[in-house]
């Protein structure tokens, strides 16, 4: 009987946990096989909406040839009426993007208010409720626990059962879950070990890491100096696109691994792609530097990119003695680049404010 137990900040159905499970193609085939008929033909898509908010998951078509909608996954402690107002405004976004109303899938992990519960219908899709959509989704399915547990009487479990059944239970290890030696229930303990594993890679991979980030100071110190000497733009540009390049290589190097996904530890390319965005966003920061520099994070997702820069961007202004940061700055330096498509300043602001708040309550 396995005696591992996951920490308190991976429990299954907390944002990092989930999303993680979710990412994963076989998890990401039950859902598409369930809610819309199809394998192999989805992928992650970009979840920062361009009016500046977020959903949890979106899933979407490989190809506009296939047809099929998008898939919006929101994991939610409490759902009640202002969530609601929130995922009706993420499924608008998502038809302006796709020209398509997508499938909403609500997971609840906690709670499903009376003030919605009044309103849903028992859906044809199994452990779901069918909330009111018309003119705004294609599908609005609820997923709540006592719901799942209408659906447990047959062995083994349907895997999208044993999927809402591991994130609505919330149970730190598998000798707790109702159904233990499930198939899927076992496979969905084994990637969470996985993520874990991985999130403490840095114990495994010292010795490589202070390699990696003593080379980037020696660049970093070396582009700080083209700046000091008020070198080019294309000077300082040519020195980053070269540490990029030996980003890339360094990057092949310890991410082109024979693992299956859910086993590559991330640590390192997230690292070195972060140290990338240190280099630029010195440059941007400087005044003398207005030529576009190409930033390229191929290991993390746009928002975070955006948010990756955000911050390199504060953390630069300190060092140069400024106390305040300039938003404005920072917002018109990154539409410049690319890096987001927010409406203002003052959004960029509260969405880097609860990016930060979401890290530290994963950290808790």
């Amino acid at each position: 009987m396995s005696l591992f137990v996951l920490p308190k900040w991976l429990r299954p159905g907390t944002d990092l946990m989930s999303k993680a499970i979710i990412h994963d193609s076989k998890i990401m085939n039950i859902i598409t096989t369930t809610l819309s008929n199809t394998q192999n033909d989805y992928l992650v898509g970009n979840p920062e909406w361009n009016n500046g908010t977020r959903s949890d998951v979106v899933l979407e078509a490989k190809s506009s040839v296939l047809n099929l909608p998008p898939i919006i996954i929101e994991i939610q402690h409490t759902v009640n009426r202002l969530f609601m107002k929130r995922v009706i405004n993420y499924s608008l976004e998502a038809f302006n993007r796709h020209k398509l109303d997508p499938i909403v899938l609500i997971i609840c992990t906690d709670t499903l208010s009376d003030s919605v519960a009044k309103d849903v219908k028992t859906s044809d899709i199994p452990a779901c409720y069918e909330f009111p959509s018309t003119g705004w989704a294609c599908n609005c399915l609820i997923v709540c626990k006592r719901r799942v547990l209408e659906y447990t009487d047959t062995m083994p479990l349907n895997p999208f059962i044993a999927l809402t059944l591991f994130l609505t239970s919330r149970e730190l290890t598998k000798n707790c879950s109702l159904y233990p030696d499930d198939p899927t229930i076992q496979y969905m303990y084994t990637l969470a070990s996985h993520l874990h594993q991985n999130r403490l890679g840095d114990q495994n991979i010292t010795d490589i890491l202070a390699q990696v980030l003593d080379t980037q100071d020696h660049e970093h110190t070396k582009i700080l100096e083209l700046i000091d000497q008020n070198s080019s733009p294309k000077t300082v540009a040519k020195a980053i696109k070269n540490l990029q390049s030996q980003n890339y290589a360094m990057k092949r190097k310890y991410t082109d691994v024979n693992l299956g996904p859910s086993s590559i530890p991330t640590s390192i390319s997230t690292a070195i792609a972060t140290a990338t965005t240190t280099a630029a966003a010195a440059a941007v920061a400087d005044p003398t530097i207005s030529e576009n520099i190409d930033v390229t994070l191929e290991s993390v997702t746009p928002y975070e990119r955006g948010m990756i820069f955000v911050e390199n961007f504060k953390h630069t202004r300190m060092q140069k003695g400024f106390k305040r940061m300039d938003w404005s700055a920072c917002y018109s330096k990154g539409i410049e680049l690319n890096l987001f498509k927010y409406k203002s300043a003052d959004v960029l602001r509260n969405q880097f404010n609860k990016y930060i708040n979401n890290n530290k309550k994963n950290c808790q």
